[in-house]
């Protein structure tokens, strides 16, 4: 099931996400840096508590098309 959600961002921010993007979806792309940085937070968390915070899910997880 998909979610459909509303963020504000900063101007820079967000052109600089639409020049890097490229030709892929908007919310493909936003959708997997969320990801990248979860996964990214969980592999830090894990190794300074040994605690893994995320499902195996999130590890593997790759977005579907939207």
């Amino acid at each position: 099931m998909r979610h459909n959600i509303s963020i504000t961002m900063d101007q820079k921010l967000f052109r600089q996400l639409e020049t890097i993007r490229g030709r892929e979806k908007r919310s493909t792309f936003i959708e997997h840096l969320i990801v990248l940085g979860l996964q990214d937070y969980a592999n830090k968390k894990e190794k300074k508590n040994g605690d893994n915070l995320f499902p195996a899910y999130i590890a593997d997880f790759k977005p579907k098309s939207a």
